[in-house]
């Protein structure tokens, strides 16, 4: 199939997969207001972790890239993440340690957290990728990744709005993604259908893109019990 088809055909499956955290028991949890504080304040910390090595994977990601319209379109991103100059809002990592202070977590404990399993496999998978697969590869992987975050963010901050008397400026790190992420989404889409012509290269992206979805889908299960109680 053309890049193009597979980049169709992709969307699709991404939307159809379980593993995806549109669907995960803990967002619907806060969009309840079944999620208790403790809850949301173990997620936050968990999924900090990778909100604060972003831009420094992207930068690395960056390192493979030859065109000079691909590493001004990445870099873009990169800015983006660290300053928040497309948005006008202060940086990802910035808004993130302000939500986090808005539900009672230090800064502190935020950089000095013991990472669960998932949250260390995630880590570790995406340093793997990026020295190993081509840096088309894992920029189209995004369309899996960031791709979905942002409307899962945006049904986390309604929920904790409605439901957990948060602020609008406490929960901008959001609103942020739900608007950013659909940028860098298209981007990762505009390099998929640059580069993936071959039926390799589309498998190689099809296949780390789920890999990695389930990934992320897990660091959101904190344990296995809270998940069922979040589910009854």
């Amino acid at each position: 199939m053309t890049s193009q088809e597979f980049v169709n055909q992709l969307k699709k499956d991404i939307q159809a997969f379980p593993k995806i955290r549109i669907k995960h028991p803990f967002l619907k949890a806060v969009c309840n207001g079944t999620a208790t504080m403790d809850q949301i304040r173990a997620w936050a910390i968990q999924d900090y972790q990778f909100s604060r090595r972003g831009a420094a994977h992207r930068h690395d990601a960056l390192l493979g890239l030859q065109r000079s319209r691909d590493r001004s379109e990445t870099l873009g991103v990169v800015e983006e993440e660290t300053r928040g100059l497309d948005t006008g809002s202060a940086g990802h990592n910035e808004l993130a340690i302000r939500f986090a202070n808005a539900i009672g977590l230090t800064k502190d404990q935020l950089e000095n957290a013991e990472l669960r399993p998932s949250t260390a496999a995630h880590l570790y998978y995406v340093e793997l990728i990026i020295h190993t697969l081509p840096w088309f590869v894992v920029m189209s992987i995004q369309i899996g990744a960031e791709g979905t975050f942002g409307p899962a963010a945006a049904a986390i901050g309604n929920g904790l709005l409605k439901n957990y008397n948060m602020k609008p400026d406490d929960v901008r790190f959001f609103t942020v993604h739900t608007e950013a992420d659909e940028d860098h989404s298209s981007l990762a889409q505009d390099i998929a259908v640059r580069y993936l012509h071959s039926p390799h290269l589309q498998e190689l992206t099809r296949k780390h893109t789920f890999r990695r979805m389930e990934l992320l889908y897990d660091i959101w299960s904190i344990d296995g019990s809270r998940q069922v109680s979040w589910m009854n």
